[in-house]
């Protein structure tokens, strides 16, 4: 779920440790970043442990079995199952344990009696313990064991982050032999989704020209419908950077939107002029009146949708990561190209647009 990941393969634990310190010391530098630390998940941190080793002539003394001693630390820490007993078709297991405020007394565990032949003995008589800290968890992949450092960003794009942090890591985080790195989270995400949305797009927008010459039965009025898409997208980019967030999966997606929008909405200016046009007016006259006409459902389709995105663009709570970036892009696009659709496309009609495709008759 971290903006980022940085994972490092390796076989040796404190070697592991050593370079993820590092690695987050390094990131903590490069701005951008709001917090590097550890993954929860796979976090090389060391707990308490207290561990338990058998001491084998001790038990031959005794006149024990390694089976025994091992029942009464596997009875008093896990629990034995002792027995069973069935509600309906439900059968639960019955187990026999050392309370838990007990289990939680070192001195306890090592004063549990192991029974003996001529009567008990206290299991710290046969098994040696020691405290100590150890790793507890030890994470895995495709058989390498690794450590992963997550990075929340503040402020900053991805890309332009994850670029800075490599040539830094690269630079004052060198490896042994043997030892490698691997970046991944959201960062990963984007670049996928960008690595698609670079072959769909504009094979979608290829598409969709083809569909407005059709349509239009001219290409000079499918581009001026066209048009609408860049008009758009400047004020996607600037109301992205007015807010100060940075581009995004959602935010792309946002842009998709926006152009759907755009487009929808010069088609219905366009649509209007040349059927004005059909019917024996100017160019010019037909971008005049087709303007007033049309300026009452133009306006109205883009206070409905940017109306509906007001909340989400201001969201603060659960999943303001995804919404906020979407809305801005789709508000900030709408105003820019609604007012510009209006009054730029009216007038690159009027200069490039077909004169009266029939004489006005009288």
């Amino acid at each position: 779920r971290a903006d980022v990941s940085l994972r490092i393969y390796g076989d040796d634990l404190s070697v592991l440790i050593e370079l993820l310190e590092r690695a987050i010391g390094v990131l903590e530098k490069v701005p951008g970043t709001g917090e590097a630390e550890m993954d929860a998940l796979t976090a090389l941190r060391k707990s308490p442990v207290l561990s338990a080793r058998p001491d084998y002539p001790a038990i031959a003394r005794y006149g024990l079995d390694l089976g025994r001693v091992n029942g009464l630390l596997e009875a008093a820490m896990a629990g034995r199952e002792v027995g069973s007993f069935y509600e309906g078709q439900w059968r639960f297991p019955v187990k026999l344990r050392v309370e838990e405020e007990h289990r939680e007394d070192v001195e306890t565990i090592k004063a549990l009696p192991v029974g003996t032949d001529g009567g008990t003995v206290p299991l710290n008589k046969v098994v040696s313990f020691s405290l100590g800290d150890e790793v507890t968890t030890i994470a895995h992949h495709y058989g390498r064991r690794y450590a992963a450092v997550a990075v929340f960003l503040s402020g900053r794009d991805i890309s332009s982050w994850v670029a800075e942090a490599r040539a830094a890591v690269a630079r004052e985080v060198p490896l042994p032999e043997g030892y490698a790195l691997a970046w991944g989270g959201q960062f990963k995400n984007l670049e996928r989704a960008g690595a698609r949305l670079s072959l769909i797009v504009p094979a979608v927008l290829a598409a969709i020209l083809l569909i407005l010459w059709r349509a239009f039965g001219s290409l000079r009025d499918a581009l001026l419908v066209y048009l609408c898409i860049p008009l758009a997208m400047t004020g996607g980019v600037f109301s992205l950077a007015l807010r100060g967030i940075p581009l995004s999966v959602s935010a792309s997606v946002g842009f998709i939107a926006l152009m759907g929008i755009a487009i929808l909405n010069g088609m219905v200016l366009v649509t209007l002029f040349v059927q004005l046009g059909e019917e024996g007016l100017g160019a010019a006259e037909a971008a005049r009146l087709g303007s007033l006409k049309r300026l009452r459902p133009v306006m109205m389709t883009a206070l409905v949708a940017g109306l509906g995105f007001v909340p989400m663009a201001l969201n603060t709570g659960i999943g303001a990561e995804v919404q906020r970036p979407l809305a801005t892009v789709v508000i900030g696009g709408l105003v820019t190209s609604t007012l510009l659709t209006l009054v730029l496309l009216p007038a690159l009609y009027a200069r490039f647009g077909k004169a009266s495709r029939r004489p006005k008759t009288t």
